[in-house]
């Protein structure tokens, strides 16, 4: 073993010899890694939950990418585009598309005796995976809707339920404007929420087929086509490679073929997830500056209390850089016992809310009801080796004091 690794670990272990202020500032200095690694943990916890939580919701309602009638862009109407059979397997043909399901839009108003609003029917196939919306149905249940059946069942969201004084089993009835009026009534069979006023507020589940008759169109034509990827990583890499398949589709009826990714669609909600990563990186700014300065008191206090060891070993024919080394050992004993109990509170904190959740959101500003939690591993790790490496590094000026320390005075300080 290293002379200078030995005479760190004996100085580490004296105890009992430390005196009061020194115990003080050592004590000081592993909270303050502690806490500075805890809240690094806990922000990139909460940072990653609620870009997964909300991407998650987003992608999981409205698809990852989504295929047009390009037309539709400067039409207050929804606009068809073929779907047919040959068209999904097109598509899902294309590498990192996992599925491919057909969807109808008409715009309507729902009425009650008391109120009324303007809504969208969404209108879902046989085919459709019922996987994200199975998750938010919080009363009744979200029919498998099938292929050339005209039903009248409809999903509706709870704050549109709450909004109209609709209730699970009620009849109520839907207006469409065109040339005349056409009215449709429908019996509510369930109730969703996922907290996305987006949805919430304006999108009413329904039949496939149902909209399509009241658009006028045959069984392969539809609205949009979402697209589910395998890996939503891989969103940047798949979406050129659905563009170039929508080009070789047979053309909608006075139109072309559009794409586009949710992030596009939804551009508001992923900017202010991207705000989300400025903030974190500010956060673990701070953190390692705080548990930086913590160490750096702490290495100096501990020099000043070893003064007369430093004058003993540099008389035993010790260089300036040995000393500076064992003292750099020392505080790094000390970072690791503080990045123990930074380990030990920030993920016993993150566990906590997620498994309990006690802290609760406005899901109407938050789009969830709690703050969420997602384990990265990989970025866990990370913040543990950077600050380590940081807080070293931070040490390497301060330890220079110990060059200015003479023997002769040294041996005599006390």
């Amino acid at each position: 073993m290293r002379f200078t690794l030995f005479i760190a670990r004996r100085l580490y272990s004296d105890k009992p010899d430390r005196r009061p202020v020194t115990s003080l500032a050592v004590r000081i200095a592993t909270v303050g890694v502690g806490v500075g690694l805890a809240v690094m943990i806990v922000s990139v916890c909460i940072v990653l939950g609620f870009k997964h939580a909300i991407s998650e919701k987003v992608s999981g309602f409205a698809g990852q990418i989504e295929v047009y009638n390009a037309t539709s862009d400067d039409s207050p109407m929804s606009l068809a585009i073929y779907t047919s059979d040959s068209v999904i397997r097109a598509l899902e043909s294309v590498p990192g598309v996992k599925h491919v399901q057909r969807v109808s839009t008409k715009f309507g108003i729902l009425k009650t005796d008391q109120d009324y609003k303007g809504i969208v029917f969404k209108g879902l196939g046989p085919h459709y995976d019922h996987t994200f919306l199975g998750r938010h149905i919080t009363e009744g249940k979200l029919p498998v809707y099938a292929l050339g059946q005209n039903e009248n069942e409809i999903v509706i969201s709870s704050r549109l339920a709450k909004e109209m004084g609709l209730r699970l089993g009620d009849k109520v009835f839907a207006y469409f404007l065109e040339d005349n009026v056409r009215m449709r009534r429908f019996h509510v069979a369930g109730i969703y929420n996922t907290d996305m006023s987006q949805f919430d507020d304006n999108i009413v589940l329904t039949n496939l087929y149902t909209v399509n008759q009241l658009n006028g169109w045959d069984t392969y034509q539809s609205s949009n086509l979402e697209l589910q990827l395998n890996d939503f990583a891989q969103l940047d890499q798949v979406y050129p490679r659905v563009v170039d398949v929508t080009r070789d589709l047979p053309a909608p009826i006075g139109g072309s073929y559009v794409a586009y990714t949710v992030k596009q669609l939804y551009a508001q909600i992923y900017d202010w997830l991207q705000l989300l990563n400025l903030n974190i990186w500010i956060i673990l700014g701070l953190m390692i500056v705080l548990a930086s300065l913590t160490m750096v008191s702490g290495l100096l206090i501990l020099i000043l209390e070893k003064t007369s060891t430093i004058g003993i070993l540099k008389a035993l024919g010790a260089t300036g850089r040995s000393i500076r080394h064992i003292f750099i050992y020392y505080a790094t004993f000390i970072i690791g016992r503080g990045l123990i109990l930074g380990y030990a509170l920030g993920l016993g904190l993150s566990f906590i809310q997620y498994q309990w959740h006690p802290i609760t959101l406005n899901p109407e500003k938050y789009y969830v009801g709690h703050v969420p939690i997602l384990f990265d591993w990989t970025w866990i790790v990370l913040l543990g080796v950077g600050t380590l490496v940081l807080c070293v590094l931070s040490l390497v000026v301060p330890s220079f004091v110990v060059s200015n320390i003479r023997p002769a005075k040294a041996i005599k300080f006390d």
